[in-house]
């Protein structure tokens, strides 16, 4: 695929689990006018993940995939990675992130609306569709 590198956070409870995701492809289209829909942003990020199959599921950076409902019933989430669209599910941010989970409360504005305004880079995931053919996820942020 690519040589980029995203950081995907998955929120459950009050803690936010990071996934450093290597030799993707992020593709960054800049909005001009404004949102017509959904979050009142333009901008938006699609992201080609390639998975490897496995026994337990499809591995991607590192860590198993697990569809939402699954991975936030896991006894140990940071062991998986999931895809949740939806408001405050999960986050997408251009680049390397510590890979150690965040709280939500650290941040009086919150996590999401922190990595929101500090700086271009922070995308809440809009959608995801996995393909099987060539094996990777199609995830869009906006």
């Amino acid at each position: 695929m690519a040589g980029d590198t995203v950081t995907v956070y998955n929120r459950l409870g009050d803690s936010w689990y990071p996934t450093v995701l290597r030799q993707v492809h992020a593709r960054l289209r800049r909005g001009a006018g404004p949102a017509a829909i959904g979050t009142g942003r333009e901008d938006e990020l699609t992201v080609l993940v390639p998975f490897v199959p496995g026994p337990e599921g499809p591995s991607v950076g590192g860590r198993i995939y697990r569809p939402p409902k699954a991975w936030q019933a896991a006894a140990d989430p940071e062991r998986y990675v999931t895809f949740d669209p939806g408001p405050a599910g999960t986050v997408l941010v251009l680049g390397e992130r510590e890979d150690v989970p965040v709280g939500e409360k650290d941040w009086p504005e919150g996590f999401y609306a922190h990595m929101d305004r500090s700086g271009d880079g922070a995308f809440a995931l809009t959608a995801a569709a996995r393909y099987e053919a060539l094996p990777h996820f199609e995830l869009t942020g906006r």
